[in-house]
């Protein structure tokens, strides 16, 4: 049977109940971080990463971890600014959003 544009292969689509890798993988990873002895052990390599250099910790660990709706902005130094789109790009009307502390 050859494929069929704007037609599924799979009408009826995942069952009901099921879940695909991509979940499976992170309920393993949620029951291994749930464990004391290894918070432990990957806080301590965390700590070893980023003191050797924490600009490479920060660019290859933590900003893949952040929202998408953030927004950086980097110079030779580092960090210039660190804003939200909805602080980067506000929309007309909308009120902004407030500074840490307000």
């Amino acid at each position: 049977m050859a494929f069929q544009s704007g037609k599924s292969g799979n009408p009826r689509g995942r069952p009901k109940g099921s879940f695909g890798g991509r979940v499976k993988a992170l309920a393993t990873l949620d029951r291994l971080m749930a464990r004391s002895k290894n918070k432990k052990m990957l806080e301590k390599k965390m700590q070893k990463e980023f003191d050797a250099d924490p600009m490479k910790f920060f660019k290859n660990v933590i900003m893949p971890l952040l929202p998408k709706e953030s927004k950086l902005s980097f110079d030779q130094d580092g960090i210039v600014e660190w804003k939200t789109l909805l602080e980067a790009f506000p929309r007309e009307g909308a009120s902004a959003v407030p500074a840490e502390g307000e």
